[in-house]
């Protein structure tokens, strides 16, 4: 058996690799630094025995405000000891990230360079850390990560973690109202890695790109311990860039990575997307939100020598359905086209069940809220019992998210729930109408939202993303959807824009556009 199957805890897998390729590459940078998986598994055996040595113990929060780095994932290994990981999302602002770490209340919190500064202003209402940590030299008030595992011995920590602890929390917003931190056990991180290894057909041969950021579970448990634990050697790099990526792919001959659908488009619209050498490269697994069938099929078209996945899930419930390379052949065909559209089928032990407002099964087509069960959904929200108990019905877990299967079992996302437009009493979802934009060619990128109304209560308009050295109106976009789709669906107005906001998984953020342009039309 390998590593991970037979793995309970994340302790069991970075000593089983350590045992089994000791000198095999686990993790290496583009500037050309690397770290074997025994050096890692010492690495973090250091890093647990000098944390016990300031006085944390088992169940003590460790936070990490951080880009993409090796020492990220060594971070991780305190779990060895049941300490429990708090990753932080470094594009939040400074109230945004003291909501957080108030909620979660860490004793220790470890910060890249780049991020000391801004935490610095915050230490008068961080009363609860008592240890403050950087990567790099030691400053005032911080010490050395290097300096502070250099001393320590190699040999494992005396504490251990079972497989019901808390591996980690990750907060899933913390931009407005109450934080939620999804307390992830052990033995539902490995049990998603596990699902995930086996979607993506992952062996020791294969090299991986990280790239998604590591505070979120696309680029954490649902992508990169997946990697890691079957024995793959993985390319962590600090940010997505096009140019990067298309380099580090052919430099390094990535054989798998993951990406989100707004990185994908952008790769195809970068120039390198015809010149680089991705022959090595066998698998691109898409997730963590719909992606537009005109850009997979410019995908499909571009990417046609490697094979792609598609996932559904959440932090709240992991890895859930696969759209394998074989759908995806499938939908390449005329009579299978429909198949682009979903996300797949459910994986083994996981099951998917569409319900109404009152809670009512639908069946045939019908859309309503996804609900899940699966021995790997998160064990509850951190210190938010009233908010485990509205998530958890009668056993299903409620995803917010709206879809219907059809007959074959494929799942198909409609929308976000609370993303959904409702306008003058009919709905209108999002990425339908996105979709159709996408289809001119003038369009880089596309978001649809809804803004109040004084009429229709909610009024649908998009922020469009023209190609460079396009030249459309609004009008004549607006004009151009409704020979597709019913008046009431059609944007209202178009708000051009450079650039539109995405968090650091590169998900474009409605919350935002419909703040900005919900003041700007009152």
């Amino acid at each position: 058996m390998s590593s991970l199957a037979e793995s309970r805890t994340l302790a069991d897998v970075l000593r089983s690799n350590a045992t089994a390729r000791p000198h095999k590459v686990a993790f290496e940078a583009p500037a050309g630094r690397s770290v074997t998986f025994l050096a890692f598994n010492e690495r973090v055996n250091q890093l647990n025995h000098a944390v016990a040595a300031l006085g944390l113990k088992k169940g003590a929060r460790v936070a990490i405000l951080s880009r993409n780095c090796t020492e990220y994932v060594e971070v991780y290994g305190l779990s060895k000891s049941g300490l429990i990981v708090v990753p932080l999302n470094w594009r939040l602002s400074a109230p945004e990230l003291t909501k957080l770490l108030l909620h979660s209340v860490p004793e220790l919190l470890i910060v890249d360079e780049e991020h000391c500064a801004l935490i610095d202003g915050l230490r008068e209402s961080l009363h609860c850390i008592e240890h403050f940590v950087r990567f790099g030299a030691a400053s005032v008030g911080w010490k050395s990560y290097e300096a502070l595992i250099a001393a320590e011995q190699t040999a494992e920590p005396v504490g251990c973690a079972h497989a019901s602890d808390v591996l980690c929390l990750i907060y899933t917003s913390g931009t407005t109202g109450d934080p939620k931190g999804v307390a992830i056990t052990h033995d539902a991180a490995l049990g998603n890695c596990r699902a995930a290894a086996q979607m993506l057909g992952l062996n020791d041969s294969d090299s991986t790109m990280a790239v998604m950021p590591l505070f979120h579970v696309g680029g954490m448990w649902y992508h990169l311990f997946p990697s890691f634990a079957t024995g793959c050697t993985t390319l962590i790099l600090a940010t997505f860039a096009p140019v990067d990526v298309y380099k580090a792919l052919e430099t390094h001959r990535i054989t798998n990575v993951h990406l989100v659908p707004t990185m994908i488009g952008e790769l195809l619209a970068h120039p390198a997307a015809l010149s680089t050498d991705l022959s090595c490269l066998r698998l691109i697994f898409y997730a963590a939100s719909s992606m537009p069938v005109d850009i997979l099929r410019r995908a499909l078209r571009t990417f046609a020598s490697c094979g792609f996945v598609q996932s559904y899930g959440s932090t709240e419930a992991g890895v859930v359905t696969a759209l394998n390379p074989d759908d995806h052949h499938r939908a390449s065909q005329p009579s299978g086209e429909r198949l682009l559209l979903s996300c797949g089928r459910p994986l083994a032990e996981r099951e998917v069940r569409i319900v109404d407002d009152l809670g009512c099964v639908l069946v045939g087509n019908e859309i309503g809220e996804i609900e899940v069960r699966s021995p790997d959904v998160m064990q509850g929200y951190w210190l938010d019992d009233q908010g485990t108990r509205a998530s958890f019905g009668d056993g299903w877990l409620k995803t917010g998210d709206l879809g219907y299967v059809d007959a074959e079992g494929y799942l198909y996302i409609v929308d976000r729930k609370k993303d959904m437009i409702v306008t003058g009493g009919e709905n209108v979802f999002p990425t339908e109408v996105e979709g159709y934009l996408y289809r001119d060619h003038n369009v880089l990128e596309a978001a649809v939202f809804g803004i109040p109304d004084s009429r229709w209560v909610e009024r649908v308009v998009a922020a469009v993303v023209l190609r460079p050295g396009s030249r459309i109106s609004a009008e004549e976009l607006i004009n151009g959807l409704r020979g597709h789709m019913a008046t009431y669906k059609c944007p209202k107005s178009i708000f051009f824009v450079s650039a539109l906001p995405k968090s650091a998984a590169g998900k474009i953020l409605r919350k935002e556009l419909r703040s900005r342009y919900g003041r700007s039309m009152c």
